[in-house]
């Protein structure tokens, strides 16, 4: 059981998780909150998802293509890749997201993690990072596929999150971030840290 404060974001294949881990960590931002993490969009052409590439929050400028559908990233060592369904994944990309992963653990009052699937629930993936994310000091929001969920919370023994936001409600998206800055403002305050920017 993690006793870290952590907040999910959910919703079906092609709702648009992304998008809304996104829009979150830019809102949280703007409240003075240091967000770090990675968001991990899917990548498509001619309609049909060929692959993943990570961005990492706190410097969206650095991407790196996690997979390809069929064969590797170009690029990608012999030895590092990893074949998941249809999917030939960089290990060594995801060992360099785990490291942002890790860094905004150690900097950031908020983690984001897009997207956690069978991959982490099986061992790999972000997964060692997340387990390191749960037991720090920020709160960590997870981005789940819906169909995922159940086993995600089973794998990191989760409890009650601080909030829930389903993927592309941006109606709901005001109060997600209200009680995600909130929890990180209690947080601070009871390690007598003061504010984290929450209202």
């Amino acid at each position: 059981m993690t006793t870290t404060p952590w907040a999910l974001i959910s919703g079906g294949r092609s709702t648009g998780k992304s998008g809304t881990a996104s829009r979150v960590a830019a809102a949280l931002a703007a409240r003075g909150v240091r967000v770090g993490g990675v968001i991990q969009d899917a990548v498509e052409e001619g309609g049909e998802r060929v692959g993943y590439v990570a961005t990492r929050v706190d410097a969206p400028a650095t991407r790196l293509t996690l997979a390809r559908r069929g064969a590797p990233p170009e690029g990608t060592r012999s030895g590092a890749v990893h074949t998941v369904c249809s999917f030939a994944f960089d290990g060594d990309a995801f060992a360099a997201v785990r490291g942002w992963l890790r860094d905004g653990a150690g900097r950031h009052e908020v983690v984001i993690v897009d997207e956690v699937s069978k991959l982490e629930v099986s061992g790999e993936g972000h997964h060692a990072a997340i387990e390191d994310a749960l037991g720090g000091d920020a709160l960590v929001v997870l981005v789940v596929r819906a169909d995922h969920l159940f086993a995600v919370v089973e794998r990191y023994r989760l409890e009650d999150a601080v909030a829930t936001l389903d993927a592309g409600d941006d109606a709901g998206l005001p109060a997600f971030v209200d009680a995600v800055a909130a929890a990180v403002s209690a947080r601070s305050s009871d390690a007598g840290g003061g504010s984290a920017g929450a209202a």
